[in-house]
């Protein structure tokens, strides 16, 4: 099980999604200044959960145990 990143293993991972910062606040529901906030080393600032950092390593590959795996789009 992962542990609750740091602002730092956040940045990390948002940089290696090609993602800037609004387009990841956009992707989890956050307010661009929030997000900032999450890659923040402020103390007091708060991170993401582990569930939402575990889908922005996902998006990033560089998950620990899983790797997304694209589908073929379907005809319509």
């Amino acid at each position: 099980m992962l542990n609750k990143p740091t602002p730092d293993e956040v940045r990390a991972a948002r940089i290696a999604t090609g993602m800037t910062l609004k387009e990841c606040a956009e992707r989890f529901g956050y307010a661009l200044t929030s997000w900032q906030q999450k890659e923040n080393a402020k103390k007091g600032t708060r991170s993401l959960n582990i569930g939402e950092y575990e889908l922005l390593l996902l998006l990033a590959d560089m998950h620990p145990e899983y790797k997304l795996i694209a589908r073929p789009l379907k005809d319509v």
